[in-house]
């Protein structure tokens, strides 16, 4: 995981690893299966298998999966292979007979796991499957929900700590001024006051840090800041049903067997976006707490953690349930927590029930900035389809007339979008640069393509073409959508305003900025208004206050400027998006603001 993917306020990129095993498919006669085959070549058989879809491939698997059942695999490489193809079939199974052994294999894991010895057991470590263990520096909204909702399973991994000397002074911040001391050279030390801590309660270390830090009485990103800055490995052995990437499949109504093989050919995204588009719905409390429990597991499990999955609001989850088993949940976040301008959903996808990809898309004034990673167990999938359907739903979300994927997601500084081709991913779905260096890379080796099929770009050159965003314009779209208007730039002319106008002062900043802006819409009665939308329009007042002339809008402009910030602290993101994308004249003030 990278650091912005528990961070907003670099715009929580995702990983963007999509789908290069789209363009690779399996071919090729059902070989016969030999009495005496090993465990080993008959997981690497059912691998090679996994993703043909016809009679005779079907026939292999059945073939394949019922040999593997009860044989034991001693070698830690060839259970993980396993268990990647199993989770692979899971969500793209091709006929009820083969989910049912996949289900009946997978249940079986967490006993496969049990019976391998210390040494093998430990080489499973960080693979998120059941029974095996793992440990990441969670951030503090992590930490907490997995002390909550896995109290026997996790613990802080002291053994794999080495900064004890920092843990010292956070620890003498938490206590009582009178225990300071007990942390000097000479007291008890942090361990025995951990111990001491507890008060003879039955709790682990993690538990007691967890509820140190909730009650410092620092505001919620200071406090979650100090907690991020220990670093704090935390051990989880993730064993239940729900809690580890073998057993993740969620309860679904109705499967879709890929009986007729995967769809990898999809339309241009043009035309896939003009189609009449999916619908939407909110997801009813309870499943959108399943389904964020969901999204947090799965990260979890792979070591990573997402802004939205760390701060969600289960009152404004979407719902959408799409062809061949797609089902999409996108999560907006607590209205504490929001970006300062953009709206922002991200989402867990699943297949068949089967979480198999995460991401993001962060919208202003109509322009998307999307974000997909296809977790590697499925890339060899319809990760094509998948975008494809993820955009519509987005569509449908925020109606965006441009689309963006910046240079992280293509393998600028990313090794893992980088190996997975995640630059002729987007390409292919119809996404296209406009820096001329790499366009002219991308036309070499358009050139060397055409006249080698085999031909594949090499690192390097992948490395170039991720040099600059790509786009997709629709009808109404921007028509240099490199110089559109962005949230970072608005970010660096409040910076500006903060200093030139009041002495890098913030406090004051926001206090005067509030009361400007308040006098010149005609706000009265904000005392009234919830916690959140009050801290929303203060902190969108510093926005508004760099606009001359405020006051001289209509009436109706000034109105509507209010419902906008309010909505920003209310309710659904989707609200907030659909009132700031129909507010022109505060779209063109900030445009003309920015190119002065």
């Amino acid at each position: 995981m990278t650091a912005f993917e528990r961070r907003p306020r670099r715009r929580n990129r995702t990983a963007g690893a999509a789908a290069s095993g789209d363009r690779w498919g399996m071919s090729g006669e059902a070989a016969p299966l030999p009495r005496t085959l090993s465990a080993r070549r008959l997981v690497d058989a059912l691998a090679a298998v996994a993703s043909r879809y016809d009679p005779m491939g079907r026939g292999e698997k059945l073939r394949l999966l019922d040999a593997l059942e009860g044989r034991r695999l001693r070698a830690p490489a060839a259970l993980v292979r396993l268990h990647e193809t199993l989770c692979f079939l899971q969500a793209y199974p091709d006929a009820p007979e083969v989910l049912e052994r996949v289900d009946r294999a997978l249940a079986e894991f967490p006993e496969r796991v049990t019976r391998l010895g210390p040494a093998a057991r430990k080489r499973l470590h960080d693979s998120g499957i059941a029974n095996a263990t793992l440990d990441y520096p969670f951030g503090l909204p992590m930490a907490r929900w997995l002390a909550t909702r896995f109290p026997r399973d996790c613990e802080v991994a002291w053994a794999r700590f080495e900064d004890t000397e920092r843990l010292d002074e956070t620890l003498s911040l938490l206590a009582t001024a009178a225990e300071g001391d007990a942390f000097s050279e000479g007291g008890l030390g942090w361990r025995a006051w951990i111990r001491i801590a507890k008060g003879g309660r039955r709790m682990t270390d993690l538990q007691l840090l967890v509820e140190l830090f909730e009650r410092t009485g620092l505001p919620p990103e200071t406090r979650d800041w100090l907690y991020e800055n220990l670093a704090l490995p935390i051990q989880w052995a993730p064993r239940s049903v729900g809690a580890s990437r073998t057993l993740a499949r969620l309860p679904t109504s109705r499967v879709f067997f890929h009986a007729g093989g995967l769809e990898r050919r999809v339309a241009p995204l043009v035309e896939s976006l003009a189609r009449p588009l999916p619908s939407l719905r909110p997801a009813p409390r309870a499943l959108a707490e399943s389904l964020i429990d969901a999204a947090r597991v799965a990260m979890a499990t792979r070591q990573r953690e997402l802004h939205a999955f760390s701060h969600p609001n289960p009152d404004d989850v979407l719902l959408v349930d799409g062809d061949r088993g797609v089902r999409l949940a996108f999560v907006g976040l607590l209205p504490g927590f929001r970006l300062p301008l953009e709206g922002y959903y991200a989402f867990l996808a699943l297949k068949n029930g089967v979480p198999v990809a995460y991401g993001g898309g962060w919208e202003l004034f109509g322009t998307l900035d999307f974000a997909v990673n296809v977790f590697a167990s499925f890339r060899q999938g319809e990760s094509a389809f998948l975008a494809t359907e993820l955009l519509r739903a987005y569509r449908r979300i925020f109606g965006m007339r441009t689309i963006v994927v910046d240079r992280y997601q293509l393998g600028h500084e990313s090794t893992e979008a980088l190996r997975s081709g995640s630059f002729y991913f987007y390409h292919r779905l119809g996404f296209r640069p406009r820096d001329q260096a790499v366009l002219r890379v991308l036309e070499a080796e358009q050139a060397k393509a055409a006249a080698d099929r085999s031909y594949r770009s090499p690192i390097p050159v992948l490395k170039r073409l991720a040099g600059a965003e790509v786009y997709l314009t629709l009808p109404g779209g921007h028509r240099e959508p490199e110089t559109r208007l962005r949230a970072a730039d608005v970010s660096g002319l409040v910076a500006r305003f903060v200093a030139r106008e009041f002495g890098g002062d913030r406090l004051a900043a926001v206090r005067e900025s509030t009361a400007r802006v308040q006098a010149a819409l005609g706000v009265t009665g904000s005392s009234a208004w919830p916690t959140a939308e009050r801290r929303a329009f203060a902190q969108l007042s510093l926005v508004a206050a760099l606009i001359v002339g405020l006051e001289t809008w209509s009436a109706a402009e000034r109105r509507q400027l209010v419902r906008v910030f309010r909505a920003k602290g209310s309710g659904s993101e989707r609200a907030y998006v659909s009132l700031l994308d129909s507010h022109r004249p505060l779209r063109r003030s900030l445009e003309a603001l920015i190119r002065s």
